[in-house]
């Protein structure tokens, strides 16, 4: 289940956050959790949506209405950290604080073995790096890779083997290819951009994470699984939620966090 939750901007809040603010979002996600009768690892978050600019390192939201998007793999559990969120009359993210204001789920798309996707959130495939002595860090993967491809088959079977999928199931799960979209390689290329930036997880390690649109080729079940839980690792952490192109997950953004 996916939610879009609308929340107001508090008058005389200074309205800025991080740049990347996952980690914040990441500690009401548990604060809420640690309320709840049930719980669970297996769901996933945006960052924070509305028309903004970046300035000093910092996101400053110039509009009164933000968005954000959770969304999980137990239904029960979704509805009720909305609704646990709701009951507080404010919700502060670094200097920026909120009031819940309204939220609406969203339905699920038709899953299909090949669907297009945009990231509205970093995504991760390789475990915190560390430089070398000379203080060098090592190269990001390269997303037209097969080494790229099979770091997200790896995590998100991992994943959906600790969510319970059996092996009779998991067996039906071989086909699997991510496919970056050759425009934005081609933009990347000519303008001598790197496919990575450099996050840090809730463990303040360093990580590889990518925003590109690409092509899943996957089974129907995978496809709905990230859609749920997102791709790749550290998910939990908001890293790794996607959208379908030309879905309404998130409303068009006017900051440069994303792109």
């Amino acid at each position: 289940m996916r939610i879009k939750i609308s929340f107001l901007k508090v008058h005389g809040s200074t309205g800025t956050v991080p740049l990347h603010h996952q980690k914040i979002i990441s500690a009401l996600m548990d604060e809420i959790i640690r309320d709840l009768p049930t719980s669970s690892s297996f769901y996933n978050f945006s960052s924070l949506k509305g028309t903004s600019k970046v300035m000093n390192g910092q996101i400053r939201f110039l509009s009164s209405k933000v968005t954000l998007v959770i969304s999980g793999a137990h239904d029960e559990f979704a509805k009720q950290w909305v609704e646990t969120l709701f009951e507080k009359r404010l919700v502060s993210f670094a200097k920026l604080t909120l009031v819940p204001k309204a939220y609406e789920i969203i339905p699920d798309p038709e899953f299909k073995t090949e669907m297009k996707y945009v990231c509205i959130s970093p995504m991760v495939c390789q475990p915190p790096f560390e430089s070398d002595e000379g203080g060098n860090i090592p190269d990001a993967l390269d997303p037209r890779s097969q080494e790229f491809s099979d770091a997200f088959y790896n995590a998100i079977m991992d994943r959906m083997e600790q969510a319970g999928y059996t092996q009779e199931e998991m067996q039906k799960f071989a086909e699997f290819e991510i496919v970056p979209d050759p425009g934005y390689i081609d933009k990347i290329l000519n303008t001598h951009k790197k496919f990575a930036r450099i996050y840090k997880n809730n463990d303040s390690l360093p990580i590889f994470g990518y925003l590109l649109p690409f092509t899943l080729h996957a089974h129907p079940q995978v496809q709905k699984f990230v859609w749920d839980c997102g791709i790749g690792l550290y998910t939990n952490q908001g890293y790794g939620m996607i959208d379908v192109v030309g879905n309404v997950s998130m409303p068009e953004s006017k900051d440069e966090t994303l792109d």
